[in-house]
């Protein structure tokens, strides 16, 4: 009978054994965004620029929000990590929020919590001394949020929480200084149920020194204007996010490496020059599945017992993942949406929706609900050719069904 302790802790020992094989202290590649540590931030030089110039506008009374766009894994998160801390070192309250909350109240309980907790204490849990002359006041609200529950609605109601929110921004906060937003996956907002949310935002957005910082998918600001098209002057900057270039996929790598080899490793060690190649050939510039890959790739170096990761490797690393994530998005879809993505894959990965429509037997209409409701989850793709509008899988389901029915 194996002893569970004596298992893990020999697996455990074997795998820092094998990681010293691949000349690496750890595996350095992590999927979590940047946190005040910039080592392993690789260009955007032009994106850093635009932003600090809208930060540094809005310091001077020209305040212009801004929504910075890119696809999944592009690194929007860190770029608003490191505009938390950058803002953070001016003096800004600064507010960092997920999307999340889909009603005006719920996302401004959210919010005002994030102000006080964020900027008004300090880090051991007390209130900060530049605001002892509002301490009753700033409690007293504080102590609110703590309690609400969406339970209780009468407890908390949207007017008394927008009045507290104008106190805090207009007597507390000093003059001079800004408050920050950062909201993460913003096209959260862009449904039906969270009109409320964007009229509020109409004026919220107007306030003096409020500056705020959106983030999402590459349609993000053309669906938000869908549902409320005023939104669009509230947010005129649009700082668009790119793939890496193949210098800076390199470089993103290199620095990973560099920072966890043991003695006599060279630059690229464990990666062959050939897998190197192939992780910036089929990674497309995309921070996060270059990461994703490396890491897999070392993992299967591991197990192999391997002194290098090469390129039948990297090859297993990319399939295994794209058939992960690929089955993971087909058990996020509904049955209908399921059949649909199955039945473009039978067409070749690309139809229309009136292709669809004759191969599943069901109304345009039908179809095309729920082929908008899959391309707003970013899982297909839409290109206008002429009069007609060609929607295409994206490559994790390409990679689930079309190359699975070939074998």
């Amino acid at each position: 009978m194996i002893d569970p302790i004596e298992f893990i802790h020999n697996a455990s020992s074997i795998s820092k054994k094998s990681m010293n094989r691949l000349k690496l202290k750890s595996n350095p590649f992590s999927e979590k965004p940047i946190r005040g540590n910039t080592k392993f931030f690789v260009g955007r030089n032009s994106e850093l620029s635009e932003i600090a110039d809208i930060l540094g506008a809005a310091q001077y009374g020209s305040v212009a929000n801004a929504a910075i766009v890119g696809t999944k894994g592009i690194g929007k998160s860190s770029i608003l990590n490191i505009l938390y801390y950058a803002a953070k070192r001016h003096g800004h309250w600064i507010v960092q929020l997920e999307a999340s909350q889909v009603t005006a109240r719920q996302f401004l309980i959210q919010l005002m919590h994030s102000i006080i907790g964020d900027n008004l204490f300090s880090v051991d849990g007390t209130l900060s001394t530049n605001y002892m002359e509002h301490s009753k006041k700033i409690i007293e609200i504080y102590r609110r949020l703590n309690t609400y529950s969406d339970k209780t609605p009468v407890h908390y109601p949207r007017e008394k929480i927008e009045r507290d929110l104008k106190y805090l921004l207009h007597n507390v906060k000093e003059e001079g200084k800004l408050c920050v937003i950062l909201v993460d996956e913003a096209d959260q907002f862009a449904k039906r149920s969270c009109l409320g949310l964007l009229q509020f935002f109409h004026s919220f957005l107007y306030e003096d020194d409020i500056l705020a910082f959106f983030a999402g998918p590459p349609t993000m600001m053309e669906d938000l204007t869908k549902i409320s098209p005023a939104i669009r002057d509230r947010i005129p900057k649009v700082i668009n996010m790119p793939p890496l270039d193949k210098v800076e996929a390199h470089d993103l790598i290199l620095r990973r490496l560099e920072d966890v080899h043991t003695n006599g490793a060279s630059e690229y060690d464990p990666f062959t020059p050939e897998s190197i190649e192939k992780i910036i050939e089929e990674c497309d510039g995309i921070p996060r599945r270059i990461i994703m890959t490396c890491s897999e790739a070392i993992s299967i170096g591991l197990k192999n017992s391997s002194t290098i990761v090469d390129e039948a490797m990297v090859e297993s690393a990319l399939k295994k993942l794209g058939i992960s994530v690929g089955h993971q998005i087909l058990n996020h879809l509904t049955p209908a949406q399921s059949k649909i993505v199955r039945a473009m894959a039978d067409l070749g990965g690309s139809s229309t929706v009136t292709e669809l429509s004759g191969v599943l037997n069901n109304s345009p209409g039908t179809i095309g609900t729920h082929l908008s409701d899959i391309y707003e989850m970013g899982y297909v793709y839409k290109e206008r050719d002429g009069y007609n509008v060609y929607y295409t899988l994206s490559k994790e389901l390409k990679d689930v069904l079309i190359i699975e029915k070939d074998e």
